[in-house]
């Protein structure tokens, strides 16, 4: 298991049991909430996890009966490979409905995940079945495509514009390992952040399902120490889904569309509360004072307790933006209480977060996009930026 660096993290099996801990209302089968009923209170009392309303209870039905046409068309892009998939999803527009986005007129290429246990075997048997959807790199054998996977970027080789079955997608293929990693640790926030937005699985892991648990629990986490006492559910899950897009250069520079966030959680809002209703019932530290009203302790031993159960990653970044701001925060095993309680007694402890995120987005984001060239051909790589930037004119800049 993971130990702290210098900056004086403890073990990584002490926030697991740390993690256990908070999670003690919640039962296994709020992991994976699909098809379960809503919570047992029927009218809100302060405390109490709200129930969806009669609006979004029907859009949430709709959104279901959507889920299970599309899980049922892309289980069978997945039984396509021959090669073992070990867990499988798909994320992004052409699975969840954005606002901005209903008058495309053709439909978004569906991007999707396979974790698998051994990427070079994985690609040598995918490149004997399926060599159009490689770009030159195949020729150089797996070996070459799994370096590229493993040392460029965040761990994921995509090859896009693939159809099977008559759908278009957009796979990317990352190892059990690294995608574990990402989720547990916030090594890159690539697929992580990804996933702390609704997902559709589509081949099931026992390990995995807990791993992506933790990282929801995480993105509350984070988005706790980015907001004020009181605020909106719409704001804690406008900040969680931007976790992903913070620090990503994409951004900055036009390549997505500044207004996607706010399209996602506008959108897909009722799946939000349902994913993160459990975990938002097992935190103690945070309470519905209304319909859509939710307030946290602001208390700083309170705060540093809960930041203690954060990544190692995400730790070290936040003590290293607390360094540079000028706090003084000693390096040492047994720092760590002194300094979480530093830290979450900041005024601009929400900077701080942002931008240790943003450090720990930003260079995977970069190089990630940079690889597409390899994995995906030059002439893949501008078609896709084509489609991702005619989708946002199309969207009229939404």
């Amino acid at each position: 298991m993971a130990t702290r660096s210098a900056d004086g993290k403890s073990t990584e099996e002490a926030r697991s049991s740390s993690f256990g801990a908070d999670q003690k209302h919640q039962t296994s089968a709020s992991v994976e909430k699909g098809g379960q009923t809503k919570t047992d209170s029927t009218n809100y009392s302060g405390g109490l996890i709200p129930e969806l309303t009669d609006e979004e209870e029907s859009k949430l039905e709709s959104m279901r009966g959507a889920q299970k046409e599309i899980r049922d068309r892309l289980s069978g892009v997945v039984a396509h490979f021959s090669a073992p998939i070990k867990y499988a999803f798909a994320y992004g527009s052409g699975v969840y409905k954005q606002t901005g986005y209903g008058g495309e007129k053709t439909k978004p290429m569906v991007d999707m995940i396979f974790a698998v246990s051994h990427p070079d075997h994985w690609h040598a048997l995918n490149i004997s079945q399926n060599r159009p959807h490689y770009s030159f790199m195949a020729t150089l054998g797996s070996n070459a495509v799994t370096y590229v996977q493993d040392k460029i970027g965040a761990g994921v080789y995509y090859n896009p514009f693939v159809e099977i079955n008559g759908v278009v997608i957009k796979y990317g293929v990352v190892s059990m390992e690294t995608l574990s990693n990402d989720l547990l640790n916030w090594d890159t926030l690539y697929l992580a952040g990804r996933m702390h937005k609704p997902t559709l699985t589509l081949r099931r892991d026992p390990l995995m399902r807990i791993s992506k648990q933790v990282n929801l629990t995480h993105a509350v986490r984070a988005a706790l120490l980015m907001l004020p006492k009181t605020f909106t559910t719409a704001e804690l899950f406008r900040t969680i889904a931007s976790i992903s897009f913070s620090g990503d250069f994409r951004m900055k520079v036009g390549g997505e569309n500044p207004n996607k966030v706010n399209n996602i959680v506008e959108a897909q809002l009722p799946l939000f509360k349902y994913r993160y209703s459990s975990i938002i019932e097992g935190l103690s530290n945070l309470e519905f004072i209304g319909q859509e009203l939710l307030q946290q302790n602001m208390d700083p031993q309170a705060r540093a307790s809960m930041l203690r159960k954060m990544p190692n990653n995400f730790y070290d970044r936040l003590v290293r933006q607390g360094r540079r701001s000028g706090v003084k925060l000693p390096p040492g095993l047994g720092a760590e209480t002194v300094n979480t309680i530093r830290l979450a007694s900041m005024d601009n402890i929400d900077v701080l977060a942002r931008k240790a995120i943003e450090s720990i987005v930003a260079r995977p984001a970069l190089t990630q996009s940079a690889k597409g060239i390899l994995s995906s051909g030059l002439s893949k790589s501008v078609s896709y930026m084509y489609a991702k930037n005619s989708k946002y004119r199309g969207a009229g800049g939404n």
